[in-house]
């Protein structure tokens, strides 16, 4: 599944309906910056997005740890790592 339709579909109504609106919010705000400063391709992005969420303490504090692991596996598998050619590049003698 792509990336926004994960958060869109998935996460974002899970949260708004586990929590309150300010709370969800903060929480997407949260993650979004954990997103946006992650280096990497954009499904490691995500993983830093779902880990933001689901490690967050109010989370934790409501679904307890297990669940919220449970959650943030179930979220990592909407997208998940694909592999990537790698391709080194050695001078010429």
């Amino acid at each position: 599944m792509d990336v926004e339709k994960a958060i869109a579909t998935e996460i974002e109504p899970k949260l708004k309906e586990a929590f309150d609106l300010s709370t969800s919010k903060s929480l997407l705000t949260m993650a979004t910056l954990a997103y946006v400063t992650t280096v990497g391709p954009k499904v490691h992005r995500y993983r830093a997005f779902v880990d933001s969420i689901c490690t967050n303490e109010k989370v934790v504090q409501e679904w307890g740890e297990a669940a919220a692991a449970r959650q943030a596996k179930e979220w990592k598998d909407l997208a998940p790592l694909e592999h990537e050619t790698v391709v080194i590049v050695t001078p010429q003698d």
